[in-house]
């Protein structure tokens, strides 16, 4: 005979599922006494008790899945823990566990990886998430009534700590409490080991019910978890999501690239990236830009660098959307231009492959084509032309990117244009350049005279060239380090100008600061490419407005579609990742700062003649909708990172302080972009990365340079990492004319120690 605490719940299961849950007690008593008196019996050192919590793991295991998620990087976020709720492939976790929109999969017990279809119900204050995946007839887990549990009861949870997948832990019911952190909603203590990956696991009773969902570890083996019954009533709330609409954190925009032919393709920084094989014949995927077939001339370009040269990777054009294109691409060290015509390789010509020492494997390559009328096609790779061929298969189509076989590749700054301008440095930099740099230009072996002349210096000759080898070696660094410092300089210089009081207000100021800003940590994206794709999202919502729409329903409809519709929502779990300030990776992923989602609303507004403007309110960005000679109290509030429009009740609460008039004042595109770099500053701060802080901090100084605050930090920055004449000229600006101030006689001690000879002197 089953061991009784196991055949229980087998029974109830059985009666329960006629309907008869009701009457379960009494027929329990009836027919089945001494059973139920053995179990109620059982204890610690009853053999049957462990066996029965064997049994009962066995039986609750195939329900138990493992979710990992991705972070704001694209990089992995953390392995967490699931259940199923419902045979048609629900599976109930923390909201935590998935992540705000970021992609994840989920693995059955028995190893199969499923991908999830859609977000069937979400909940943030629960930290509750229910998603279906692509599976069904799955052993679901009833969920018990929360209500009803008691101290001390035992408990069993599975779950992923630390990893190690489907784990099981024995414990009991510690208490159900009210806990500041669980914003004052019950939540069920346990005495149960707790370890990352446990999140989401389920707790359940000895009748295999779900009464808890693991989501916090206090410390030690005290844990708390979310009542059952939150699950269920989020069960009865669903608004389903697909899965295509929920990933926003690294996904191409579908308004701007297509992929007929599949393969993962994703999108950072202004870097696209493609794995994975795609269904075309050899694993082929492409990625081609949404625009009317094109038709020759025109130039194409990109960089790409390939994740091994045994892949390959490229430019397509005059593609069909289909099967059919060309390409131009490097693989296996090689450079390729072939004709698709068709799905298989007897459809394919290769036009020619070439070697060419212009190529650099393994790095970034700049390959261009230009395409004219008469079917002329020139390659070029890093400027130097390699390929030239005539073929008149294809005369017009689509254009983009393309990878073949299993290694990744990597892209940025495509181009497309009738004339792409010569990347040709011009001569006076070039020269300049060379006398600064003091370059020498060596040929690429010795004269056998010279190496005859050096024979007879002996081994010292050899050594004197490994040591100038080295020598060149440092320098090279040096000028590369040099070329970093100037490319800052720009970025800084052309953010000041921008921001100078004469310039601040204008059209597309913020915009074009914010983007520069960016470019401090991500060099690599086109500028352009973000403003004109902020102008294409104004005019793709201004499109829905009604004819004859007023600004207050504009201004509606704007925040329905920006906020609900395209998904645009603040970073809850990722809130001080730097992405969340860099407004091209905010754009892209649609996720970001209350400041930053607010710049984005008011760009938006800056192109409907909508009036929105900043207000730089303390601890929370927001955004206020005010029409000329309207009163303070009759104007819109809008919190950006929540996507709604609130009340000024709900704006004191999100601030923390009762906002005044003066609070109302529209933030001066200067205060925008410092209070980002602030921003910026905090996070490079915590993770000690002085190298980024002084990025920060010369870009608030150029904007500011009085501003005395950041200018002290910069020079004890400086400082600290060794750099004393830079930090001398901070302190020197810092004392200006006022010597004989009292207030400045530490400083003059920082001067007087920075202006020793020798400056590790005690």
């Amino acid at each position: 005979m089953k061991k009784p605490s196991l055949f229980i719940p087998k029974v109830y299961e059985s009666l329960k599922w006629k309907g008869a849950s009701i009457i379960l007690p009494a027929i329990w008593m009836i027919f089945f006494p001494q059973i139920v008196l053995q179990s109620n019996q059982l204890n610690d050192d009853d053999p049957a008790f462990f066996d029965s919590y064997a049994q009962l793991a066995a039986q609750i295991k195939p329900s138990i899945v493992t979710i990992s998620s991705t972070d704001r990087g694209g990089g992995p976020w953390g392995v967490g823990t699931g259940f199923v709720v419902d045979p048609s492939g629900i599976i109930a976790t923390n909201f935590h566990v998935i992540g705000e929109h970021r992609e994840l999969i989920v693995e059955l017990a028995d190893g199969e990886i499923c991908k999830p279809v859609e977000i069937i119900a979400i909940d943030r204050s629960e930290d509750l998430a229910l998603l279906r995946i692509d599976r069904s007839d799955l052993p679901a887990l009833p969920l018990g009534n929360s209500d009803r549990i008691a101290p001390g009861q035992k408990v069993l949870s599975i779950g992923n700590p630390l990893g190690y997948g489907l784990s099981v832990s024995q414990g009991v019911i510690s208490a159900v409490r009210e806990l500041e952190f669980g914003d004052g909603r019950p939540m069920v203590q346990v005495a149960i080991p707790i370890e990352a990956g446990s999140s989401g696991s389920p707790v359940v009773n000895l009748q295999g019910e779900v009464l808890a969902i693991l989501t916090i570890k206090s410390g030690g083996a005290i844990g708390f978890g979310i009542p059952s019954n939150s699950l269920k009533l989020l069960k009865e709330e669903q608004n389903p999501i697909p899965i295509e609409k929920w990933y926003t954190v690294g996904m191409l925009d579908k308004e701007e690239w297509a992929r007929p032919m599949g393969g993962n393709w994703r999108q950072r920084a202004g870097i696209i990236k493609a794995s994975g094989m795609g269904n075309g014949f050899g694993g082929r995927s492409v990625c081609l830009a949404k625009q009317p077939d094109i038709s020759p001339p025109f130039d194409l370009e990109v960089e790409v660098r390939l994740e091994d040269e045994s892949g390959a990777a490229g430019l397509v054009f005059a593609s069909n959307a289909g099967n059919k294109h060309y390409g131009f691409y490097p693989t296996n060290g090689s450079l390729r231009l072939t004709c698709f015509n068709g799905p298989m390789v007897f459809d394919w010509e290769i036009l020619e492959t070439v070697t060419a020492p212009e190529y650099l494997p393994g790095e970034w390559n700049r390959i261009s084509v230009r395409f004219e009328q008469g079917g002329q096609v020139r390659c070029m790779v890093n400027g130097i032309v390699v390929i030239e061929q005539t073929d008149f298969t294809l005369r017009k189509g689509m254009v983009g990117l393309c990878k073949f076989r299993e290694p990744g590749a990597e892209f940025r700054n495509f181009r497309i244009a009738p004339r792409i301008p010569n990347h040709a440095i011009p001569n006076e930099a070039r020269v300049r350049a060379y006398e600064l740099s003091e370059t020498l230009m060596l040929q690429d072996f010795l004269p056998s005279s010279d190496l005859q002349s050096l024979t007879e210096l002996g081994d010292s000759a050899r050594q004197a060239l490994i040591d100038r080898a080295n020598e060149l070696e440092v320098a090279g660094g040096r000028l590369r380090e040099s070329a970093e410092k100037l490319r800052l300089s720009l970025i800084t210089r052309e953010l000041a100008n921008l921001l100078d009081s004469n310039q601040s207000g204008k059209p597309e100021i913020l915009l074009r600061s914010a983007l520069l800003v960016s470019r401090l940590d991500n060099p690599h994206f086109q500028l352009e490419h973000y403003l004109q794709r902020v102008d294409r999202l104004a005019e793709r919502i201004s499109k829905r407005f009604p004819p004859m729409a007023s600004k207050r329903e504009k201004l509606t409809l704007l925040v329905e579609q920006l906020f609900d519709q395209l998904g645009y929502h603040g970073s809850t779990l990722d809130f001080h990742h730097r992405s969340n300030s860099y407004i091209n990776e905010v754009i892209e992923d649609r996720e970001g700062l209350p400041i930053t989602l607010c710049l984005l609303l008011v760009e938006m507004g800056k192109r409907m003649q909508l009036p929105i403007t900043g207000m730089a309110t303390p601890g929370h960005f927001l955004a206020l909708y005010r029409e000329p000679e309207q009163s303070i109290k009759n104007s819109v509030i809008i919190d950006a990172f929540g996507g709604r429009m609130i009340s000024h009740e709900q704006a004191n609460e999100l601030t923390s302080k009762k906002l005044s008039d003066s609070d109302f004042h529209p933030a001066s595109d200067a205060e925008i972009i410092s209070r980002i770099l602030r921003n910026l500053l905090r996070s490079a701060e915590w993770d000690r990365d002085t190298t980024s802080s002084l990025r920060y901090l010369n870009a608030l100084v150029a904007i500011n340079p009085q501003d005395q605050y950041h200018r002290t930090l910069r020079a004890m920055t400086y400082y600290g990492e060794g750099r004393f004449d830079e930090a001398l000229e901070d302190v020197s600006f810092l004392i200006g004319s006022n010597r004989d101030d009292p207030q400045n006689a530490s400083l003059l001690e920082i001067e007087r120690r920075l202006l020793r000879p020798h400056r590790d002197d005690p």
